[in-house]
C-alpha cells in the first residue's frame, strides 16, 4: 500500500518542476564545516550549538549524512568516532557508544523514545528509517541524564521534521532520492514533500527498499573450530559434507525489505506552534544465522549454535517427523510493523519567569513476529508468496515468537529567564510501556513499565568560563503478569530452584520499584577564539530493566539460555569526560578522554552449566570500569586549481573490565580513521579509510576477531534541471573486498560484512 502511494506520489515532482517557484534563500552546493558548528542541538532543552555546549556532542547532517546512510541506524553512524554497531545482519544494527549498547544507549525520535524492542536483543531492528533522517545528534556523558538515568552509554536523537515548526518559503517544496547497488541488488526510493501557506504547514514523506541476499568475499560461516571433534573414520566425509553445505560468495537469508510513510501538519502562530504526525514503518529482514538441517546438532562454533536451539524447540511430533526425514532447513526472518502518533507544541512566554514551553507526546503500537519458512524464502518467490498470503494470510508458515509493545510518552520542557546569572530549563518526562511476548522464544514475561522523572539543566557564564549543572530524579515501576517457569527440554536434572544464587524464583516478587537520583557538573573554558576545553563529571543511578529482572528462557539471538535476577540493585556510575576542541579556518580538532566507574554493573555471567542444550547465563552484578578516548582532526587545505581539499584523521578506543580482572565481551576494538573530502565547482568527492584492529582483549569463552581494512569512495555531480537542484552520485564500498567480521556482533562467525559494492543514485530538491 505504501509503495503504491509512493509510486503515484513520485509523479508530483515532475508537475512541480513545471511550476514557477521562488528561489530558496540559500543555495549551498555543499555543507561547510562551519555550518556544523552552529546548528542548534534539539536534544538540549536550551538552545545551544555544538561549539557552545560543554557537553560531548556530535551532529551528523548534510553531505556527511547523505554519504553514510545505510540500511540501519547503526550502519549509518558507525564511522563516527566512538560509535560502532551491533551488526546482526543487514536488517538490524543498533549503535554501540564507548563500549556500551542495548538499553544503555537510548534512541530517540525528536527527543522521545523510538519505541521498539531493539534494546532487548541485537536481532531486533530500530524502528527508524535512515533514509528519512534530516539530522542525527549523538550525546555522551552528562547530557544523557536529560533523557533517562539508564542512558549511561549515550543518546542518539534522530530528527526527521515530521512535524513542521515553520511555514516553507514556497507553497510546495521537496526532496527525493533513488539509488541501487550491486552487492545486494538493492533498490531504494525516498520522497518528501513540504508545503503550506498562511499559518499552516504540512509534510508528507515515504520510502521503500528492496535488497536481496548480499555478496561476500568468501564463506559466510567460518570453518569449524579446531577443538571440534570428529570420529576419525568419518573425518574426510564430514569435511566434504560441510564444504558442500557452506555457500561461497553469498550470505544466505540476508535480504531486507522495508517501506515507511508519514504525514504531519502544524499550525504556526506568532507565539508558537502545534502539530501532529502519523508514521507507519514496516520491514522484513532475514536473520543470517545457522539453520537446523540434516542430522546435524550444531554445538560447535563456540558450542551451542542456533541450529541446536531451533531443533530443541520442536514439538515431540515434529521430532518424530524430523527423525524420519531429517531436519528441514529453515530460514528465520523478522516481520516488523509500527504505527506511531506524535504531537508537539511550543509556546513563547507561557508563564511569568519562563521564556518558552515545549511539549512532546507520542503513542506507539509496535509488533514484530519472528517467522520461519521453508527453504527458498526470497525475492524469486515473491509472486507465489503473495498469492499464498491472499489465500492463507502471511507467507510465514510458523511464528516462533511475537513481541507486542504499546507505549505512551510525554515530555515537557520549560526554559526560564536568567536567575542570578543562571539560565536553564526544567522538565517532566512520563513513559508507560506494555510489553507482551508470546511463543517458543519468549524469554521475557508480559509486563508493564511505568516511569516518570523530573530534570533540570542550568548554566552560567563568568568571563571565559561556562558552568553547567544538571540533575534528574526518576521513578521506575516494573510489574510482570507472572513468572516464567521453564523446564529443561532435554530432561536434565538441573534444579535451579532451591540453590539458585538469587533465591527461590517461585517466591520472587512480581513487581519492583526503583527511585534513582542522578546529577552532573561541568565547566567549559574558552581559551581564545579557536581553542576551548571542558571537563564534566556525572553521577548516574540506573534501574535494571524488565529483562534484567525477569528473563528466564532460551534466547536465540545471543545463543544462550538467559536467567534474570529479581533482587538486582541499581547501577551507580561515576563518570568523567575531558574534551579539547579547536575550530578554525585551517584546522579543526576534537579530542576526548572518558572514564566511567560503574558500581554493581549488570551483565550476563557464565555458569558453566547448560539448559536446553544452550549455555546458561545468569544476570549478575559486579563493579566494572570503562575508559577510552576519541580523536578527530581535520585540516582545511588552501584552495587550489584542482579544488578544495579537507584531510581527516581519527582514532577511537575503549577498554572495559570487571574489577575481578575479567574483560567484558563484545567490546569494540580500537580503530583508526582517515579520509579526504574534495570540492571543485559542481563536483565533490570523498575517500574514507578505516583500520579496525584485532580484538584480542577477550572475556571468558570469547573468541578473537581479526581486524580488517575498509576503503570507501564517494563521487557526486550537482546540476540543475527545470528549476530543481539535482545530485548524481556513485559510491564504491569495501573496495579492498575485505572479509570483515564485527567483534560486537553475536553473528561474527556466521555473517561477515558485504563485499565489494558499487552503488549509484540520484537525489534532488525542488
Amino acid at each position: 500500500m505504501i509503495r503504491s502511494t509512493l509510486l503515484l506520489a513520485g509523479l508530483l515532482p515532475l508537475t512541480a518542476l513545471a511550476q514557477d517557484a521562488e528561489p530558496e534563500q540559500e543555495a549551498e552546493t555543499h555543507t561547510e564545516r562551519s555550518e556544523l558548528e552552529t546548528v542548534v542541538v534539539s536534544a538540549l532543552p536550551i538552545e545551544r550549538s555544538k561549539l557552545d555546549s560543554a557537553q560531548p556532542i556530535d551532529v551528523l547532517f548534510g553531505e556527511e549524512l547523505d554519504d553514510r546512510r545505510g540500511l540501519t541506524l547503526g550502519e549509518t553512524l558507525k564511522q563516527q568516532p566512538g560509535v560502532h554497531s551491533t551488526s546482526y545482519g543487514p536488517g538490524a544494527g543498533r549503535p554501540v557508544i564507548r563500549g556500551l549498547g542495548g538499553g544503555r544507549v537510548q534512541v530517540l525520535e525528536d527527543s522521545l523514545p523510538s519505541v521498539d524492542v531493539s534494546a532487548q536483543s541485537d536481532d531486533h531492528a530500530v524502528s527508524v528509517e535512515p533514509m528519512l533522517i534530516d539530522r542525527v545528534e549523538i550525546l555522551r556523558g552528562p547530557a544523557t541524564l536529560l533523557y533517562g538515568s539508564g542512558a549511561v552509554g549515550g543518546v542518539v536523537n534522530v530528527i526527521d521534521g515530521r512535524i513542521p515548526e515553520s511555514v516553507p518559503y514556497t507553497p510546495l517544496e521537496g526532496r527525493f532520492e533513488v539509488r541501487g547497488n550491486t552487492v545486494a541488488d538493492e533498490k531504494t526510493g525516498v520522497l518528501r514533500l513540504d508545503g503550506g501557506s498562511g499559518n499552516w504547514a504540512w509534510n508528507i514523506s515515504g520510502s521503500w527498499r528492496d535488497a536481496g541476499d548480499y555478496e561476500i568475499p568468501g564463506y559466510g560461516e567460518l570453518e569449524m573450530h579446531e577443538d571440534h571433534e570428529h570420529e576419525e573414520g568419518d573425518h574426510d566425509h564430514d569435511d566434504h559434507e560441510d564444504e558442500e553445505e557452506r555457500v561461497f560468495g553469498t550470505l544466505e537469508n540476508s535480504f531486507v525489505e522495508s517501506q515507511s510513510g508519514s504525514v504531519g501538519a502544524s499550525w504556526i502562530g506568532a507565539r508558537g506552534f502545534f502539530g501532529m504526525s502519523l508514521k507507519r514503518f514496516e520491514t522484513e529482514y532475514g536473520i543470517p544465522a545457522p539453520h537446523a538441517h540434516g542430522d546435524e546438532e550444531d554445538h560447535d562454533h563456540g558450542g551451542h549454535g542456533l541450529a541446536a536451539f531451533r531443533y530443541s524447540l520442536l514439538s515431540e511430533e515434529d521430532h518424530d517427523h524430523e527423525d524420519e526425514h531429517g531436519h528441514e532447513e529453515e530460514d528465520v526472518f523478522i516481520d516488523l510493523e509500527q504505527t506511531r502518533w506524535d504531537a508537539k507544541g511550543a509556546l513563547n512566554d507561557p508563564l511569568p519567569g519562563f521564556t518558552r514551553a515545549t511539549l512532546r507526546t507520542s503513542y506507539s503500537d509496535y509488533t514484530h513476529a519472528e517467522r520461519s519458512v521453508g527453504e527458498g524464502h526470497g525475492h524469486e518467490h515473491e509472486e507465489e508468496e503473495h498469492e499464498h498470503e491472499e489465500e492463507h494470510g502471511h507467507s510465514g508458515d510458523h511464528v516462533h515468537t511475537r513481541f507486542d509493545v504499546e507505549a505512551w510518552n510525554a515530555r515537557l520542557e520549560l526554559e526560564h529567564r536568567p536567575v542570578a546569572g543562571w539560565r536553564g530549563a526544567v522538565g517532566f518526562q512520563f513513559e508507560h510501556e506494555s510489553l507482551s511476548a508470546t511463543g517458543e522464544e519468549a524469554y521475557i514475561p508480559d509486563g508493564d513499565t511505568l516511569s516518570w522523572a523530573l530534570f533540570v539543566l542550568e548554566e552560567k557564564r563568568t568571563g571565559p568560563l561556562t558552568w553547567t549543572l544538571g540533575a534528574r530524579v526518576e521513578r521506575n515501576e516494573i510489574e510482570v503478569d507472572e513468572l516464567i517457569e521453564h523446564h529443561d527440554h532435554e530432561g536434565h536434572e538441573g534444579d535451579h530452584d532451591d540453590d539458585h544464587e538469587h533465591g527461590d524464583e517461585h517466591d520472587a516478587p512480581l513487581s519492583r520499584d526503583f527511585t534513582t537520583v542522578s546529577g552532573s557538573a561541568g565547566v567549559l573554558w574558552r581559551i581564545d577564539d579557536r581553542w576551548q576545553t571542558s571537563l564534566n563529571y556525572s553521577y548516574a543511578q540506573r534501574a535494571p530493566s524488565q529483562g534484567d529482572l525477569y528473563a528466564n528462557g532460551p534466547h536465540a539471538a545471543t545463543f544462550t539460555f538467559e536467567r534474570g535476577a529479581v533482587d538486582l540493585d541499581e547501577e551507580v556510575t561515576n563518570g568523567f569526560d575531558f574534551i579539547v576542541h579547536r575550530h578554525g579556518e585551517d584546522f579543526d580538532l576534537e579530542a576526548s578522554l572518558f572514564y566511567n566507574a560503574i558500581d554493581d554493573f549488570i551483565y550476563l555471567g557464565e555458569t558453566g552449566e547448560e539448559e536446553d542444550g544452550l549455555p546458561l547465563r545468569t544476570t549478575r552484578q559486579e563493579d566494572a570500569t570503562f575508559y577510552g578516548g576519541e580523536l578527530l582532526a581535520t585540516w582545511h587545505l588552501p584552495r587550489t586549481a584542482v579544488g578544495h581539499f579537507d584531510l581527516r584523521a581519527g582514532y577511537d578506543w575503549v577498554r572495559a573490565e570487571l574489577d575481578s580482572g575479567e574483560n567484558l565481551p563484545r567490546i569494540s576494538p580500537a580503530r583508526y580513521l582517515a579520509g579526504v573530502d574534495w570540492h571543485l565547482g559542481d563536483f565533490r568527492g570523498s575517500l574514507d579509510y578505516q583500520h579496525v584492529t584485532d580484538a584480542d582483549d577477550l572475556a571468558p569463552n570469547e573468541t578473537p576477531t581479526d581486524g580488517y581494512d575498509m576503503l570507501d569512495v564517494n563521487l557526486s555531480y550537482f546540476f540543475d534541471l527545470g528549476g530543481a537542484e539535482l545530485e548524481a552520485f556513485a559510491r564504491f564500498s569495501n573496495l579492498l573486498d575485505e572479509e570483515a567480521r564485527v567483534h560486537t556482533s553475536y553473528l561474527k562467525n556466521f555473517a561477515p560484512l558485504p563485499g565489494r559494492n558499487f552503488g549509484v543514485g540520484l537525489r534532488g530538491r525542488f
